[in-house]
């Protein structure tokens, strides 16, 4: 079993870091919000015995540069794009999870002859599911999807409540309340209470309406490279697969049972074997 090693790479304008172990075809792991690439480590030793695992940290989020601008996911995947070449990595087995989901589905578009197969994990694109969450239902859950897209408002009253934002984050939208550890949730808190991270985390949000002009375009062309889809019994499960068939012409996936939107803490060693069934 490889150690888990963290690295930071200078390319272009980022300050690029990243975790990584083992050797062999590299799998690819792409976080969402308010994560970074922290929340692989219980899954990627277990990787690890098969692949290459990275884990990226997009830029704003852990300890990648935070910039002003540049969230669309069509960006971000080109961030990807030149971190790969930086690696001088070929073609890889990709996972995007929740936002990183938008970054990896933008990557396999763009770069497609360089994804072998894709699993995207609790995302679907706007245009094609997502944009349900921004509309206002009773009891609504996904409330955040629509405040996080004015960020100068959103800050304006959850600057100094990060620890009360991250709190209801992994209370509501998880399985078990316990999954995601003390230590976890620390880490999480405390990278999201840096100067600017804040922002750039809502960022993501923000660039809903960028994004969804952005993959109108690219599902005009299916993926071809096999795809899985996999969702939290009590997260996007049964949206996952009707979601993705309408991007991509092979598509497999499942509902993961007793779990909510925090799969890689919830049910990270049955996360695992889907992953290595599947690569």
């Amino acid at each position: 079993m490889s150690e888990i090693k963290y690295h930071t790479k200078r390319i272009g304008s980022l300050d690029q870091s990243y975790l990584e172990c083992g050797t062999g075809d590299v799998l690819l792991l792409i976080h969402g919000f308010p994560q970074h690439s922290h929340m692989w480590r219980k899954m990627m030793p277990e990787l690890s015995k098969n692949f290459r695992v990275i884990a990226p940290d997009l830029r704003g989020m852990g300890g990648t540069t935070i910039t002003d601008g540049g969230y669309e996911k069509e960006n971000l995947a080109r961030d990807m794009e030149k971190f790969l070449n930086a690696l001088e990595i070929d073609k890889i087995n990709l996972v995007g999870y929740d936002h990183g989901g938008g970054v990896a589905y933008s990557f396999a578009s763009q770069f497609s002859d360089r994804v072998k197969k894709a699993c995207f994990i609790e995302y679907v694109p706007p245009g094609f599911g997502y944009e349900h969450g921004l509309q206002p239902v009773r009891n609504w859950q996904a409330w955040q999807l629509a405040f996080f897209t004015v960020p100068d408002v959103a800050i304006q009253f959850i600057a100094g409540k990060e620890r009360e934002l991250l709190a209801w984050y992994f209370w509501h939208w998880s399985y078990n309340p316990d999954a995601v550890s003390q230590a976890d949730f620390e880490n999480y808190v405390r990278n999201l209470q840096k100067p600017g991270a804040l922002r750039a985390g809502f960022a993501h949000f923000a660039a809903v309406f960028d994004d969804t002009e952005h993959f109108k375009v690219t599902a005009k062309v299916k993926l071809d490279m096999p795809v899985l889809a996999l969702g939290g019994e009590m997260g996007a499960g049964e949206f996952m697969v009707p979601g993705w068939e309408q991007l991509a012409n092979d598509v497999t996936g499942s509902v993961v049972a007793e779990c909510g939107h925090w799969i890689a803490d919830e049910q990270p060693k049955l996360l695992n074997r889907q992953l290595l069934d599947f690569f």
